[in-house]
C-alpha cells in the first residue's frame, strides 16, 4: 500500500503542476532503516513461507522511519497506520483476514507466516484485513489505507512549489487548489457513511420504519434550516477557517457515536450529535463554494467549479458503496471511518494558504448577515434572475431524484426490490460517470458561449433527458440516458455557480451561497412529500415525464428573458 500510495502521489503531483526534478532534493532521516524494512517486506512477498518475524520487523522499521520524519506531511499517517498493523499482528501472532469475504471477491491470501483467519478470539478485529477492495482483488486494514494516503501525500506535496508562492498565481493545477479540492472530496466522501450507518443502527435498535425515516431527515434538514446562517458564519471567520473547524468538530461529534452506543445511551443522543454535525455541514457547504474564487482567477472559475461538481458526484457514489461495506463489516464502527475522513480533510485544509479577515461572531451579527445574503440576492438583478430561474427549473429535481428508485423497480425490475436496488446502483454510477466525463471536457468549450445561454441549454437538456428516462423501453437505454443526465447536471450547474460567484463581492460570498442553498432546500422539502403521493396516484413514470417537461418549458421561457439569457 505504501508503494502504491507513493506512485499515485508522484503521478498526481505532476498532474497538478509539480516538477519531478524536486524528487532529487528529497531527504529522509533513517533511510537505511527504511531500506531494510522494504527489503524484509519484499522477502516476505517473494517467499510467503518466511517466518512471522520477517514481516514483523519489516513493519516496525517502516513505522519507526515514518515516526522519525513526522514533520513530512503524511509521515504521521504512515506511522499511525503501520503501528496499528504492528499492534494487531503482535497481539494475534499474525494479521487476521476475513476469509469469508476474501473468498467472495477471490482475494484469499497465499499461505504465509503472516496471514491467519479472523475468528471469534481475534483481538482488535477492526484493525485486521477486513475491508474488501474488489477492483484490485485484495483485503486491507484501516492501517493500510492510512499508509497509502500518507504515502500519497509525501511526494504529492514535495513535488509542488511552496503554497505561498502558488497562492499568488491562483492556478487550477497548483498545490493550493489541489489541497482544497482533495480535502473537500474526502470530507464529502464521508457524508453517505453517516447516513447509512445511522439508518442501520436506528433500524437495528427500534425496528421502526418511522424512526428510520426520521434518521434520514435528521441528516438532511440542517442544510435547509441553517445554511442561511452557516454562510454568514463562514464569512465572519473566513471560508477556509470555517471549513477547517467544521471538519475538526465533526471528528468529535461523529467519532463519539460508537462510544455512546456502546455505553447504552438512547438514540436521541446520537440523533442530537448527527444533527449538530449537520449544522457544521451547513457552514461547510457555502464556505467551500465561496472559497473557490479566492483560489482561482476568474477565467479558471468554470473549470474549478466543474471539477468540484464532477468529483462530488463520483464521491457520493463511492462513499455510498464504501458505507455499505463498512456498515456490514463494522456495524456502528463505521462512524469511526467517517470521523477519520473529517480528520484527513482538516489536515489538508490546514495547509491551504489564503488571506482571510476575521470578525467576532455573535447571534445578532449572524442573523443580520444571513438576512443580508437574502437581500443581496433580491436587489442584485443578475443574482435574482439567476436564482428565480434556477429555483423554478430545479423544481423537477427532487421529484426525479425521489421517484427514480421506484421507477426502476416498477419499470425495469418487474417489481423486485432487490433487483431494483442493484439496477439503481448502476443508474447512480452512470450519473456519476456522465458528470465526471462532462466535467473533464465541458470547461474547454464553455468560454465560447455566454453563461446564460449555457444555463438555459443545460436545464433544457436535463428536462428532455429526464422525460425520456420515464419512457425508456429498457434499462440499457435508460442507463445511457442517466449518463446524459449526469452530463446535463454539469452543463447547468457550472454556469449557475460561476454567475453567482462573479456577481457577489468576496466579503459576503459565503452568506449569499448560504442563502441560495437554504432557498433551494426549503423549496425541495415539500416537493419530496407531494411527489410521493402524486406518484402513487397518477403513476411514477407520468410524474417524472411531466416534471422533465416543466423544466424544458421553464428553460424555453427563460430564453426570452435577457436578464437570464445574456449573462456573459
Amino acid at each position: 500500500m505504501l508503494a502504491s500510495g507513493v506512485i499515485a502521489g508522484i503521478a498526481a503531483g505532476i498532474a497538478f503542476g509539480g516538477q519531478w526534478r524536486r524528487l532529487g532534493t528529497f531527504t529522509l532521516h533513517l533511510w537505511p532503516l527504511l531500506a531494510i524494512g522494504a527489503g524484509l517486506r519484499l522477502l516476505g512477498y517473494i517467499v510467503p513461507a518466511s517466518p512471522l518475524a520477517v514481516y514483523f520487523i519489516g513493519l516496525v522499521c517502516v513505522a519507526v522511519v515514518a515516526a522519525r520524519n513526522w514533520r513530512l506531511p503524511g509521515a504521521a499517517l504512515i506511522s499511525v497506520g503501520t503501528f496499528s498493523n504492528v499492534l494487531v499482528v503482535l497481539l494475534n501472532s499474525g494479521m487476521p483476514v476475513d476469509m469469508t469475504v476474501a473468498a467472495e471477491i477471490n482475494a484469499l491470501p497465499p499461505e504465509s507466516g503472516l496471514h491467519i483467519a479472523l475468528g471469534p478470539n481475534t483481538i482488535f478485529p477492526f484493525l485486521a484485513d477486513i475491508i474488501p477492495v474488489g477492483i484490485v482483488g485484495g483485503m486491507y486494514s484501516v492501517g493500510d489505507f492510512l499508509i497509502a494516503f500518507g504515502g500519497f501525500l509525501i511526494p504529492f506535496l514535495w513535488l509542488q512549489a511552496a503554497p505561498e508562492e502558488v497562492a499568488v498565481r491562483q492556478e487550477l493545477r497548483s498545490t493550493n487548489f489541489a489541497l482544497f479540492w482533495l480535502a473537500q472530496v474526502i470530507s464529502r466522501f464521508g457524508d453517505p457513511i453517516t447516513l447509512i450507518a445511522l439508518t442501520f443502527v436506528t433500524y437495528r435498535a427500534t425496528g421502526s420504519a418511522l424512526l428510520t425515516a426520521l434518521a434520514v431527515v435528521i441528516t438532511t434538514i440542517p442544510n435547509a434550516l441553517f445554511s442561511l446562517f452557516g454562510g454568514a458564519i463562514a464569512d465572519a471567520v473566513g471560508a477556509r477557517r470555517a471549513m477547517l473547524w467544521c471538519d475538526i468538530v465533526r471528528v468529535f461529534f461523529i467519532g463519539a457515536i460508537p462510544l455512546l452506543l456502546g455505553a447504552g445511551l438512547p438514540l436521541a443522543v446520537v440523533f442530537a450529535l448527527v444533527f449538530l454535525s449537520g449544522i457544521c455541514g451547513a457552514i461547510f457547504n457555502p464556505a467551500r463554494v465561496a472559497i473557490v474564487p479566492a483560489l482561482l482567477t476568474p477565467e479558471r472559475l468554470p473549470a474549478g467549479n466543474s471539477l468540484v461538481y464532477g468529483s462530488d458526484r463520483a464521491v457520493e457514489i463511492g462513499g455510498a458503496l464504501a458505507a455499505g461495506v463498512l456498515v456490514a463489516t463494522f456495524g456502528e464502527g463505521a462512524f469511526y471511518a467517517d470521523a477519520l475522513t473529517f480528520a484527513l480533510a482538516a489536515l489538508l485544509l490546514s495547509r491551504v494558504v489564503i488571506t482571510e479577515t476575521r470578525r467576532p461572531v455573535t447571534l445578532r451579527r449572524v442573523w443580520r448577515d444571513g438576512m443580508e445574503g437574502l437581500r443581496f440576492i433580491r436587489r442584485t438583478a443578475v443574482a435574482w434572475s439567476n436564482t428565480v430561474f434556477s429555483l423554478a427549473a430545479q423544481m423537477a429535481l427532487p421529484v426525479v431524484n425521489g421517484l427514480t428508485p421506484v421507477l426502476i423497480i416498477r419499470r425495469f425490475a418487474g417489481g423486485d426490490a432487490t433487483a431494483g436496488a442493484a439496477l439503481f446502483g448502476g443508474a447512480e454510477a452512470a450519473l456519476a460517470f456522465g458528470a465526471v466525463l462532462a466535467s473533464a471536457f465541458f470547461p474547454r468549450y464553455m468560454a465560447r458561449y455566454r453563461k446564460g445561454q449555457l444555463l438555459i441549454a443545460g436545464f433544457a437538456t436535463w428536462g428532455t433527458v429526464a422525460a425520456l428516462i420515464a419512457v425508456a423501453p429498457n434499462f440499457t437505454v435508460a442507463l445511457g440516458l442517466f449518463a446524459l443526465l449526469g452530463a446535463a447536471n454539469v452543463l447547468y450547474f457550472v454556469p449557475t455557480v460561476t454567475i453567482l460567484q462573479e456577481a457577489t463581492p468576496p466579503a459576503i460570498r459565503a452568506r449569499v451561497f448560504g442563502a441560495r442553498i437554504a432557498l433551494t432546500n426549503l423549496s425541495w422539502l415539500p416537493l419530496v412529500f407531494v411527489s410521493g403521493v402524486l406518484g402513487d396516484a397518477i403513476g411514477v413514470n407520468v410524474l417524472i415525464a411531466f416534471a422533465g417537461l416543466v423544466t424544458v418549458a421553464t428553460a424555453v421561457t427563460a430564453s426570452f428573458v435577457p436578464a437570464i439569457r445574456d449573462v456573459p
